[in-house]
């Protein structure tokens, strides 16, 4: 089908020229939780994939396929952007995706170039702007989830989740008149398990529900329990060993759990077939191009594992294939062994649709799927890999990967932490060759390409929120913190001396909105614990309740202002945090416990009337104020500024993800 453009440059006879619109349709099909090897024409002797498999014959399969980050929320966000982690900063318990990100996104530059943009399933992240930022990119947004798979509809029937994305996509299809190009991405849940059922982990469509019943499941390769036993505490009792006892740790569960999940995977896989045969049906498969991937790698009981985050192959790899139908015939069926990431959607998709793209270091870069795309670009030697999400049983980990070596560093166990895998010798990566001294060249240089090659991934996306605490000792007490829970979330700054109260606050806020630069997006302060205390004639500090308060209940609240309209001035976002309590008796210098209710009011009067979020500090540290702080003394044990940063942390964090 040939469409057209209407284009308005005056030719002779005064009419518009109408010139041939030839760029090609775009259809993005992406599972869940789908391991590269888990397909027909991979080599697995069990799934039914027999539609996918048939793209892949007619087009080219990449053998040497990875995620840049093990989890669905990032991966995803590194196909919209085709930014890694560290460059997006988005993934479960971050703020959405930056409004930035979204209006660079592959939807959104294909829609503002003239396409008809439409989303089907499992979105998967969260965007700032909400609504607003997903318009900009969808013309057509069906968000599609499991849990349950199976739904019940109105009628009284039930139709698999799957299923239901299946027909959403042909209505799509069905909707498109050929008067311009489209692109529809279609995200699978499957073969996502349901996690909140673990009798039926992994629910298939009635069509599905026999598929493998009689046939017995192969066990997992790298299943020794010498393999598991051989990994450090962390990993022995991360969310990939709770997970495995979920599904796989027993014979029955993982007979049951693997028909199950290889029959999602073959409803998947039917639902391809039929979203391919509606494009032959409304002549549209001549014009589209069609991308098959999955958003992350997954252990099927191998090393004793379930899930995906950490660093071994079987979580990095991921199924990709790309059918295009101007293919030369020669060139069909290919196995292509150059390594390339989920990142390189995002630019194969705009070179595809003739979108111009700045190819910049650390970010993606276009396929090699025909002659004329991908193939002037320099091979991939290796690539920085890493997983950023904070979850006590999800270690954190970067590394880099090449064509002989696997480097991984997790970030919380600097003793028992790092790796260092040949993958010429050892493609299981069942040797850790870290203390091996005849390696020692090997774990330098790897050590210096990823930490190199992380640096140049956080530099090729939007800098990091920045952050600026101000407050007294209690806030240098939980300050540290802070810093380490925002860690790859903002860049938190503090001045290194102690702000005291709103005196200081209103001569010194100028210098500290200037701090590293400047360019604060939030400012968490606190003022009040200075201001009442009671100092002599003289300034100095004073142990008698007769003296005056430093800043009196009317010049503290004057003061105050002063500190907050600079802040607001700056553009940046504040939050103030109440002055914690007084304990009864001889504190020195002298204050008064009541004062600090009575200034803590004068302080919400004014936040509230500003709008200003408040960290209520005084609150929580009340709640328990026996074991968090010091007998007869204003500051906190260690605990007890553990607890307040916890507060802090949850305030600046809550802002960002409304910002």
């Amino acid at each position: 089908m040939i469409r057209f453009l209407l284009v308005l440059i005056p030719i002779l006879g005064g009419l518009p020229e109408v010139v041939a619109d030839e760029r090609p349709n775009v259809l993005i099909l992406l599972s869940d939780d789908h391991r590269a090897d888990v397909l027909g024409c991979a080599g697995h002797p069990i799934v039914q994939t027999p539609n996918i498999d048939r793209l892949a014959a007619d087009g080219i399969r990449f053998r040497e396929a990875f995620v840049t980050t093990s989890i669905c929320a990032a991966s995803r966000a590194s196909i919209l952007t085709g930014l890694p982690e560290s460059a997006h900063h988005h993934t479960f318990g971050r703020p959405g995706l930056r409004r930035s990100l979204v209006r660079s996104s592959y939807p959104a530059r294909l829609r503002r170039a003239g396409y008809r943009t439409g989303f089907v399933g499992k979105f998967g992240i969260r965007v700032e702007g909400d609504q607003t930022s997903v318009d900009e990119m969808f013309d057509t947004f069906v968000p599609i989830t499991a849990g349950p798979y199976r739904k019940n509809r109105a009628d009284g029937t039930v139709r698999h989740a799957t299923d239901l994305i299946g027909d959403s996509a042909i209505a799509f299809l069905a909707e498109q008149s050929g008067d311009r190009p489209f692109c529809l991405s279609i995200s699978f849940n499957a073969g996502h398990a349901e996690d909140s059922d673990l009798r039926d982990h992994y629910p298939s469509a009635e069509t599905e529900a026999t598929l493998h019943a009689t046939q017995l499941m192969p066990l997992p390769r790298l299943n020794d329990p010498g393999i598991f036993d051989a990994h450090p505490p962390f990993l022995q009792t991360s969310m990939n060993r709770d997970r495995y006892h979920w599904r796989w740790d027993t014979p029955e569960k993982y007979q049951r759990n693997l028909r199950g999940y290889l029959r999602l995977l073959a409803g998947m896989d039917r639902n391809v077939g039929r979203v391919v045969a509606e494009l032959d049906r409304l002549g549209l498969a001549d014009d589209t191009i069609v991308i098959f991937l999955g958003d992350n790698g997954y252990y099927m009981g191998e090393r004793g594992f379930a899930g995906k985050w950490s660093h071994y192959e079987e979580s990095l790899r991921i199924p990709l294939v790309v059918f295009d139908p101007r293919m030369p015939v020669e060139d069909r069926g290919r196995v292509d062994e150059t390594m390339v990431l989920n990142i390189d959607l995002k630019p194969t998709i705009l070179a595809l649709a003739e979108i111009p793209a700045e190819l910049v270091p650390g970010t993606g870069h276009p396929l090699p799927i025909d002659r004329m795309i991908g193939t002037d670009i320099p091979r991939r030697e290796g690539f920085f890999v890493e997983h950023g999400m904070k979850h006590p049983e999800i270690p954190r980990w970067i590394g880099y990967r090449d064509g002989a070596f696997k480097y991984a560093r997790y970030l919380d166990h600097p003793s028992d932490g790092e790796f260092l895998h040949d993958l010429r010798t050892d493609p299981d990566e069942l040797v850790n060759l870290v203390d091996d001294p005849d390696r020692a060249a090997d774990l330098q240089r790897l050590r210096a390409r990823c930490d190199a090659s992380h640096g140049v991934a956080q530099a090729a996306g939007p800098p990091l929120p920045r952050v600026l605490l101000l407050g007294d000792s209690i806030s240098m007490g939980y300050h540290e913190s802070v810093v380490s829970a925002l860690d790859g979330e903002a860049v938190v700054v503090r001045p290194r001396e102690n702000c005291e109260g709103t005196t200081r606050g209103t001569s010194s806020i100028d210098d500290w909105l200037e701090l590293g630069g400047g360019g604060f997006d939030l400012v968490h302060f606190n003022f009040g614990l200075h201001d009442l205390k009671r100092i002599r004639p003289d300034g100095r500090p004073s142990d008698d309740p007769e003296d005056d308060r430093q800043a009196g209940p009317a010049t503290y609240e004057r003061q105050l202002r002063l500190v907050l309209e600079a802040i607001m001035a700056s553009g940046a976002i504040p939050i103030f945090a109440t002055t914690t309590p007084v304990p009864e008796g001889r504190v020195r210098p002298h204050r008064d416990s009541a004062d600090v209710l009575r200034y803590n009011e004068i302080a919400r009067d004014v936040m509230r009337e500003h709008g200003v979020m408040i960290s209520d500090l005084h609150d929580r540290a009340t709640s328990d104020l026996g074991r968090l702080q010091r007998p007869l003394n204003v500051h906190f044990t260690a605990r007890g500024s553990e607890a307040l940063g916890d507060v802090v942390t949850r305030s600046i964090r809550e802002t960002l993800r409304r910002r």
